[in-house]
């Protein structure tokens, strides 16, 4: 299994949690202002570091992926990464309405069937009871297809560009086609295999494919990284080409994660060990739990600060602090329930190792 970790991914998935909880900032002026958006000319780029994790994700797949990888281990490790974090905090906002039924995520309905779907990551044509929960469903989608892959074409360098090469495909097709979610249908006859196609013929899938393929390219000369790049590329433009207006906003909102991702990986070897890289590489471990965290600190942090009729004049420093919190809470939960629950559970299904080799006890790397 591969245990490589870098500090320019670990800076990436700092910054894509960091992006997100400014976005959702917002929800800390809610109940004191009427106008809670962000500056106009950021507004486009709110909430890219979405695009952004999917991008990592492509790329530190792949490189976790080994040609010895089979297909069920894989998918087992990737349920054990997500699943039980995610279900803490589900079950937190499952419990907060069950204290107060006005404090609900996204309002969700409670019935089995949205708990079921939910809990098991399982895509849908709304949000989940935890509304940061729909990127997870996206990752899931992109899980099967390598774990697809590992069943059926094995981990080799061709089967990662065909991989690579499909995920353009369905990411075009999701662009061309349509594949926002529309909530308006979720109770209707037949939404949730809607939902499950939905998300495979999604834009994002180019994301997840961008980062596959840098990772894959990495070990070839440059003009079989042309050859083998020229694919992905052929569906990227036909995608650009063919898109209706509503399709034009997702490409380039990965085109730009793209360039993120891409800059960080050509200045890798500017990441040095200092204290600034070892306080961004906490804050790239604690990533997935700031993403799951964030929105329970900001939207308490909202109904406190309406509670006391805080003047919107404050909205800066407001903000500031919110996000500062928000981020100091992550790496507590981190810290804390993550880090802990991720090595009892890799202690338990870990198989057994030589006694000259024993483990190590490092995580494997992840987009999160």
């Amino acid at each position: 299994m591969q245990k490589e970790r870098r500090a320019e991914i670990q800076w990436l998935r700092a910054l894509a949690a960091c992006e997100v909880v400014l976005c959702h900032s917002f929800l800390l002026m809610k109940h004191i202002s009427s106008d809670t958006s962000l500056p106009e000319w950021y507004r486009p780029f709110s909430a890219i570091g979405v695009e952004l994790f999917f991008v990592v994700s492509g790329y530190v797949i792949c490189m976790r992926v080994s040609e010895s990888e089979k297909a069920w281990p894989f998918l087992r490790s990737r349920i054990l990464r997500l699943y039980p974090m995610y279900w803490v905090f589900t079950s937190l906002a499952v419990l907060a309405f069950v204290l107060n039924p006005a404090w609900r995520l996204h309002n969700f309905d409670p019935d089995l069937v949205s708990l079921a779907r939910s809990y098991l990551i399982w895509p849908q044509m709304g949000f989940p009871i935890l509304g940061v929960g729909w990127t997870l469903e996206h990752e899931m989608i992109f899980y099967v297809a390598v774990a697809a892959m590992l069943l059926t074409l094995g981990a080799s360098t061709p089967a990662r560009l065909t991989l690579a090469w499909m995920l353009a495909a369905l990411g075009a097709a999701g662009i061309v086609l349509g594949g926002i979610p529309n909530p308006k249908i979720a109770g209707a006859p037949g939404a949730g295999s809607y939902a499950v196609l939905n998300h495979l013929f999604s834009p994002f899938m180019f994301a997840f494919g961008f980062g596959w393929l840098m990772r894959v390219l990495e070990s070839m000369k440059p003009v079989e990284r042309s050859l083998n790049a020229f694919p992905f590329a052929a569906f990227a433009l036909a995608a650009l080409w063919f898109a209706p207006d509503w399709g034009i906003q997702p490409f380039y909102r990965i085109s730009i994660a793209a360039l993120i991702f891409t800059a960080f990986i050509a200045c890798r070897r500017l990441f040095t060990d200092n204290a600034l890289n070892r306080l961004v590489w906490l804050l790239g471990d604690a990533s997935f739990s700031i993403y799951l965290s964030h929105w329970f600190v900001l939207s308490a942090g909202g109904k406190l600060l309406g509670h006391l009729h805080v003047s919107p004049s404050y909205e800066v420093p407001i903000r500031v602090i919110g996000i500062v919190l928000s981020i100091a809470i992550g790496v507590a939960v981190f810290i804390l329930v993550e880090k802990p629950l991720d090595r009892r559970l890799r202690r338990r299904t870990a198989p057994a190792l030589p006694a000259s080799k024993p483990a190590t006890g490092k995580p494997a790397v992840s987009a999160f």
